[in-house]
């Protein structure tokens, strides 16, 4: 193990600091294996592989030099709390602030911007306009529509505007609270775990489980509440059980329980199954419904807030995305799939421990797990990877699974074999190796009927991209377990329980999506989030204030541009969320559109399009239908044919920005001034 560590950090270093002529050629192999020249973020990508294995290789290192021989000592570390949140914590800082910090910025006419996913970037226009002094509104002088769903986040987002703070800037005090945010989970995860009953090994596994989930991260970097409503789920879970163990329900718990769905507003299912469990594990069932009527005053608010100030009974985002479609069902069906596929050996042992379990509470924490997935089914799941909302329960499952593999059987570590002790390190290197081997071929096998399934839409593509390096690391981890637990293989042949829990419990771990392989990709930017930002930018910089802007990406372009905004896909619009669905799409929120009334009736200056010219028309064609058929869409419609089309700026961006012949700004579009990575000057200054 320390001599295929040391190596993955020689060929690391060895490709972070090849010479350029090196790189050229690797950069022309890859032109060779894809059939086209690779984009100019290609040899970045390979240089952050490089890092990957460099890191890769020094935990190796760490396993085999550091960790096996001292796991006795290493196991009673396991059993303080404080060594757990601390090692936790340092991961947190090491792994998910670079990704904030590095993966969600980039120097932009010399000036560093940060910036969240695009659709969390909706709530940050509504919170500025809130601390401008302009209400939540979308447009400052346009109609009131509830385009967010995450009200306390966005008054959160609102507060961190009136800070003095450039607006380059605003998105990172967002990514850092994230952080703070994973952080605190930590603690409740770990009092989560000793209140169900699980060992030292079941806190460890559980919290590395969550410290090095690439969904959870994903989730957390992206600067949407995701993280926040996942901390209050589980503070209100463990209060719950807590309470009920000591028979003294609190008043605390349950306005926490009411905040979920102020939170999320379709939290507010959570908020329903939380009640209801406090009501099945306490006994005084009239306290609990007098302090579940009480804490109703916080979303009854809420609501009265909606109907006077919007007008509706709900955010506009539900009549988008839930309503008016048929094909819901079938995509949330897919949604749960992809997510099964990806935590196969988790929701098993969590499903079967709990079910095989005499323990009332985990069967109810069982319930409310099911339950809830029902409901995401239900809607149609999400639109975007990573299983955001599959999220806030994770941490749950991941317990469950845990303590589900802790009950299985019923032995200690240590077991006397024939007069012996078995060795604990060469045990969990047979585990490891054993886990890693099973995993790597069962995602091998499951990726074509992953791509089956889901079609692509919920990163299944991750593990074919993968599978070939998951089974080239099993065969490294079988062939060292196989050298060196040779002895302990011996022993397990006849008496498989002393580390079944063991295996199991790694099996659990290894089995769900991993930062690594991949966590070098997160540190690159996204070329999709740096091109809206740009694009943002060259509208504030070039268009007066008063201008008109249509765009399907509602979230970096309009807030960093400043400009009247036409939402083509409806997040934002009361007309087009309740259209029935204009496609055959299964992507929520992306199947509805009409672009006679966007651009007929609103009339933008500019129309920013999802494709860049010179164009493929076949390739329009084709994605004028399914998921991404309002990309096609709109290129051939009449109305932008003819009016619209024939105008694009002669600025290079990333998607192509036309000027539409019926505004005024048609006679300025060749005196635009560029915007970019590579440009100097003040970007964000209006001209």
């Amino acid at each position: 193990m320390i001599a295929a560590g040391a190596g993955l950090v020689v060929i690391g270093l060895l490709v972070v600091g090849m010479s350029s002529g090196l790189a050229d050629w690797v950069v022309s192999l890859v032109a060779v294996w894809q059939g086209e020249p690779p984009a100019p973020h290609w040899l970045a990508k390979i240089h952050a592989i490089g890092i990957e294995a460099v890191v890769s290789g020094i935990a190796l290192v760490a396993l085999g030099w550091v960790a096996l021989p001292r796991w006795n000592w290493l196991a009673a570390l396991v059993q303080q709390e404080s060594v757990v949140f601390t090692v936790s914590l340092l991961a947190i800082g090491g792994l998910w602030l670079p990704v904030a910090l590095i993966g969600h910025s980039a120097v932009i006419g010399g000036e560093r911007y940060w910036w969240l996913d695009d659709d969390a970037m909706i709530s940050m226009r509504y919170a500025r306009h809130l601390a401008q002094g302009a209400g939540l509104v979308w447009n400052l002088d346009g109609e009131r529509v509830e385009g967010y769903t995450n009200l306390l986040w966005t008054l959160y987002m609102a507060l961190v505007h009136l800070l003095p703070i450039p607006v380059a800037q605003t998105s990172l005090i967002i990514l850092l609270t994230n952080i703070t945010l994973a952080v605190a989970t930590i603690p409740v995860i770990i009092r989560f775990v000793r209140a169900l009953g699980g060992g030292p090994l079941v806190v460890a596994a559980t919290v590395i489980g969550f410290v090095l989930n690439k969904n959870v991260m994903a989730w957390t970097t992206a600067g949407f509440e995701t993280i926040l409503l996942t901390w209050l789920f589980l503070l209100a879970t463990y209060r719950i059980i807590t309470e009920a163990q000591q028979r003294t329900p609190r008043l605390l718990t349950f306005v926490i329980i009411a905040l979920l769905s102020l939170v999320r507003s379709d939290a507010v299912i959570l908020s329903v199954l939380l009640y209801a469990l406090a009501m099945w594990l306490h006994r005084n069932r009239t306290l609990i419904i007098g302090y579940a009527a009480l804490s109703l005053a916080l979303p009854i608010v809420h609501a009265l807030f909606r109907a006077l100030y919007y007008g509706d009974v709900l955010p506009n985002t539900a009549y988008l995305k839930v309503f008016g479609w048929e094909g819901a069902l079938q995509a949330g069906f897919r949604y749960f799939a992809a997510f099964a596929m990806h935590y196969p050996f988790a929701l098993g042992f969590a499903l079967f421990g709990s079910l095989l379990t005499k323990d009332k509470v985990r069967r109810a924490l069982l319930a409310v797990v099911l339950a809830y997935m029902a409901y995401v089914i239900s809607v149609g799941g999400d639109a975007f990877p990573n299983f955001r909302f599959f999220i806030p329960i994770l941490p749950l499952i991941l317990v469950l699974a845990f303590l589900g593999v802790q009950s299985l059987i019923r032995t200690g570590w240590i077991t006397p074999v024939q007069g012996e002790q078995l060795s604990a390190p060469r045990t969990i290197l047979l585990a490891v190796g054993l886990s890693v081997v099973l995993s790597g071929v069962m995602m091998a096998t499951l990726a074509p009927m992953i791509d089956l399934l889901v079609a692509g839409a919920q990163s299944g593509f991750a593990i074919n991209q993968w599978f070939a390096f998951i089974i080239g690391v099993s065969a490294l981890a079988g062939s060292v377990a196989a050298f060196f637990g040779r002895n302990a293989l011996q022993r397990l042949l006849f008496q498989p329980a002393v580390a079944f829990r063991l295996w199991f419990g790694l099996l659990c771990l290894i089995g769900t999506p991993l930062l690594v392989p991949g966590y070098s990709w997160f540190l690159l930017p996204n070329v999709a989030d740096v091109g809206n930002v740009t694009i943002g930018l060259l509208l504030k910089r070039n268009t007066p204030p008063t201008s008109k802007v249509a765009d399907f990406w509602a979230g970096s372009v309009f807030y960093f541009s400043e400009r009247y905004a036409i939402d083509l896909l409806g997040k934002s619009d009361r007309h087009i969320a309740r259209l029935p669905a204009a496609s055959s799409g299964t992507m929520p929120g992306h199947n509805k559109f009409d672009f006679d009334y966007s651009l007929g009736v609103l009339k933008p200056d500019f129309v920013v399009a999802n494709f860049a010219l010179p164009v493929d028309e076949a390739m329009l064609r084709q994605l004028a239908t399914g998921d991404l058929a309002f990309t096609g869409q709109l290129y051939f419609n009449q109305m932008f044919q003819q009016h619209c089309l024939p105008y694009p700026i002669p600025i290079d961006t990333w998607r192509t920005i036309f000027v539409c012949d019926w505004s005024e700004q048609i006679s300025k579009r060749h005196d635009w001034e560029a915007c970019s990575i590579i440009t100097a000057g003040n970007c964000a200054a209006e001209r």
